[in-house]
């Protein structure tokens, strides 16, 4: 993933919460805890549908390779899928990165701000996606398929502190008609076992 300069040396960052994707909202939250168990569980919204899952306990180093494919990864496309069709990038912020684990793994200056880059790139990429047609009526969506087979990138590469895998030119396939076709979904990367976009289409800067 391109990134700004490497920032001088600082004491490494609290671990972040265990990211929970929301389905609306592009920040991680902390989870709650069961009152009648014990156990430690946490909110799932994908697409709108809440479903309750034991939060994942945190890997310091990121190093979980999530599965090429499953239930929520596909929720998290079809979110995707439908925020291009309606031309919302609101729609489509559970497959974004979010924000808080993003500046405790980049050492870069200002990730905030880098953060806020990409995400305003994020929102013109949908926008530019849904102009790809001039109709998208009918459109439904199909399934989503990674691209080249993921790679772990070690802290000290692409500006990092913390290591994550990446995969690059996944497959957003969906049906209009008697056709399937697809998008280009440009660099994926994982966090706590997740896959989670970073440059929906090609990086300009």
């Amino acid at each position: 993933m391109t990134a700004p300069p490497a920032s001088a040396a600082a004491p490494p960052p609290p671990a972040p919460a265990p990211l929970v994707a929301d389905g609306g909202a592009a920040d991680a939250e902390a989870p709650s805890a069961d009152a009648s168990s014990g156990d430690t569980r946490a909110e799932l919204s994908d697409a709108g549908n809440d479903a309750a899952e034991v939060a994942a306990p945190y890997v310091a180093d990121n190093k979980v390779l999530p599965p090429e494919s499953s239930e929520e990864l596909q929720k998290r496309a079809a979110a995707l899928f439908d925020a291009i069709v309606n031309d919302d990038p609101a729609r489509g912020e559970s497959f974004w990165f979010p924000k808080e684990p993003f500046i405790s793994l980049k050492d870069v200056k200002g990730p905030d701000k880098y953060w806020d880059q990409l995400h305003r790139t994020y929102a013109r990429d949908i926008h530019a996606l849904h102009k790809k047609r001039k109709s998208w009526e009918g459109a439904t969506f199909e399934g989503f398929e990674l691209g080249s087979k993921p790679k772990w990138v070690p802290p000290g590469d692409e500006g990092n502190k913390i290591g994550y895998y990446r995969t690059f030119r996944g497959k957003l396939r969906y049906r209009i008609g008697e056709k399937t076709e697809s998008l280009e979904v440009r660099v994926i990367i994982s966090w706590q076992g997740r896959w989670f976009i970073t440059h929906l289409s090609k990086f300009k800067k």
